[in-house]
C-alpha cells in the first residue's frame, strides 16, 4: 500500500463530517419504520429529503466547528423540508441509542450543555 495516504479530517470539520454520515442513517431508519421500506431502499419522499439535507449541509456557512442544526440561529431549510426533517429527528433520535449509542448520548449531552448556556445568557440579559 505504498503511496496511499489517508486524508485526515481537520478537527474543526469532524462534527460536520459526522453529520453528513448520520443524516442519511436517520432518514433510512425513519423510512424503514414509517414507510415500510427495507435494506438500502428508500421511498421517493425520503430519498428527496436525504438529497436536500445533504445539499443544505454542503452549503452550510457554519461547517467549521459546526453544532447541530437545531442550535443554529438561521435556518436554511425550506419550511416544509424543515418540518419533515424534524419529524425524522423526533422519530429516529430515540431509536439511535440502539444502533449508534455513542452518538446518541453525545447528542443528549451537547443538548443539555446548550440549554444551560441559553439559560445562563437569558439570566445575564435579565440582570442587566
Amino acid at each position: 500500500m505504498k503511496g496511499t495516504k489517508t486524508q485526515k479530517t481537520p478537527k474543526e470539520l469532524k462534527a460536520w463530517e459526522k453529520e453528513k454520515k448520520l443524516i442519511p442513517v436517520m432518514i433510512k431508519k425513519y423510512c424503514h419504520g414509517k414507510h415500510g421500506t427495507r435494506g438500502e431502499e428508500l421511498c421517493e419522499e425520503c430519498r428527496a429529503l436525504t438529497e436536500y439535507a445533504l445539499f443544505r449541509l454542503e452549503k452550510c456557512p457554519f461547517n467549521v466547528n459546526k453544532k447541530f442544526c437545531s442550535f443554529c440561529k438561521i435556518h436554511c431549510y425550506k419550511p416544509d423540508m424543515r418540518g419533515k426533517i424534524k419529524d425524522v429527528m423526533k422519530w429516529s433520535g430515540p431509536r439511535m441509542i440502539f444502533t449508534h449509542p455513542v452518538f446518541a448520548m453525545g447528542h443528549v449531552f451537547q443538548m443539555i450543555k446548550y440549554k444551560k448556556k441559553l439559560k445562563k445568557e437569558e439570566k445575564a440579559e435579565s440582570d442587566v
